[in-house]
């Protein structure tokens, strides 16, 4: 092989890898999809109070089988000893205004536990009743924690009749 014929096969070498380098490197970003912090649920994510005694509040949505009523379903773990003493809210109507607040049946406090989960819907069911409450909408929601504080967040309301939540029933209420 003669010196200019190397010199121009190294320089295509090189120039291929060059190409195959840039070609391979554009493919990254700071801001991939694949490096976006996501909910691979229908509900959302929250935590309420201050380090060391945060709750999170996991997959938190409103469960609905008939419009005008549904229940709570989360998932809750707390870092310190709390219960969630109260709820509070309002279902965002079809035209996107505010609704009317809703009549909450909290059968008791949920008592947290350090580093317990907490299914909402494996216990007595909290439930929610508002004219406006409609699945396909969102409501703004207020949990209410003994230490943790308060926790306001938009929880979207999800058809019940679902097959991932379709077991899920009211418990029966006790007779007297």
């Amino acid at each position: 092989m003669t010196q200019p014929s190397r010199a121009r096969a190294n320089r295509t070498l090189v120039a291929t890898l060059l190409s195959a380098l840039l070609l391979l490197v554009s493919a990254c970003g700071m801001d991939a999809q694949t490096t976006q912090p996501y909910t691979p649920a229908e509900g959302v994510n929250a935590d309420a109070g201050p380090a060391g005694k945060a709750v999170q509040v996991r997959n938190l949505m409103i469960l609905s089988r008939e419009d005008g009523t549904g229940y709570l379903s989360a998932s809750i773990v707390a870092q310190d000893r709390d219960a969630m003493t109260a709820v509070s809210g309002h279902p965002f109507a079809l035209d996107g205004t505010a609704g009317t607040p809703f009549t909450v049946t909290l059968p008791d406090p949920v008592g947290l536990s350090e580093d317990a989960l907490v299914v909402l819907t494996d216990r007595s069911l909290i439930e929610l009743k508002s004219p406006e409450l409609v699945v396909g909408t969102d409501a703004e929601l207020t949990l209410t924690f003994s230490t943790a504080g308060e926790l306001t967040i938009r929880v979207p309301i999800v058809d019940a009749d679902q097959p991932d939540y379709a077991s899920i029933t009211p418990s029966p209420t006790p007779s007297s």
